[in-house]
């Protein structure tokens, strides 16, 4: 179950996935000005949420687990305007914020997988789309998908530090369009385990530029890194921008 998966690990999240100063880089080659307003969909506990404020872009922060929210709510200085955070499933924004509201629509930490039809990504990317000022940008990241089905990975690299560890495994389904996502956190400090099982949709490259341009996209862009690198069939990582097409 998704909520338990998270509000189980997110006491340690950042110990899991520390803060990626990469992301900031690469966001700022597409914001397009000082003062962008930004949507952080997926947020967690909120670590880019709080640099883009710092480099001085009004962030508003979602996630579907509350204990996520509550943990960057209670990291926020009690003065500060932003981030705003606040706990909203991701296929709800464009019925709880205004069209035009923002920028910059971002979606990382492979979060979008966690919708499991092309129905209820396209929903998401069309609430997107109506958020978006014109000429916005949608920028998302998951895992590439394409080289994880086509080689039957069924392990990612192992995450380990003085503090955990954090195993991830697939398990494919016949007949199936979801896979089992499975992980396995120790946490050495108490010899904790904590162990999940969630669907996810590994959805291909193309059948998410069909969406993205049913949608109402263009300009559609993919990356193998937050580093730029060019996409390639052997990359893990897969990052996308594209821009609002003004109908």
């Amino acid at each position: 179950m998704l909520s338990q998966f998270y509000t189980s690990i997110a006491p340690y999240y950042q110990h899991i996935f520390p803060f990626n100063p990469t992301q900031i880089e690469f966001l700022k080659h597409l914001l397009p000005y000082n003062g962008a307003r930004v949507l952080d969909v997926g947020c967690a506990t909120g670590d880019l949420a709080f640099a883009l404020t710092h480099f001085g872009f009004p962030t508003w922060a979602i996630d579907f687990d509350e204990r996520m929210i509550d943990m960057a709510q209670n990291a926020k200085t009690e003065d500060a305007m932003f981030p705003v955070f606040e706990q909203l499933d991701m296929g709800m924004i464009d019925q709880h914020y205004p069209e035009s509201c923002f920028d910059t629509v971002i979606c990382f930490g492979n979060t979008l997988v966690h919708l499991l039809s092309d129905l209820d990504i396209l929903q998401f990317f069309k609430g997107a789309w109506k958020v978006l000022s014109a000429e916005g940008k949608l920028t998302f990241q998951i895992l590439n998908y394409d080289y994880i089905l086509e080689n039957q990975v069924k392990n990612l690299p192992i995450i380990e530090n003085e503090h955990i560890r954090f195993e991830r495994e697939y398990h494919f389904q016949e007949e199936s369009e979801s896979i089992n996502f499975q992980t396995r956190l120790f946490v050495k400090e108490t010899n904790k385990e904590i162990s999940n099982t969630v669907k996810l949709y590994p959805i291909r490259q193309e059948r998410l530029k069909a969406l993205l341009m049913k949608a109402g996209f263009g300009e559609i862009k993919m990356f193998g890194s937050f580093k730029r690198d060019e996409l390639s069939s052997q990359s893990l990582l897969l990052v996308i921008s594209c821009e609002k097409q003004v109908r």
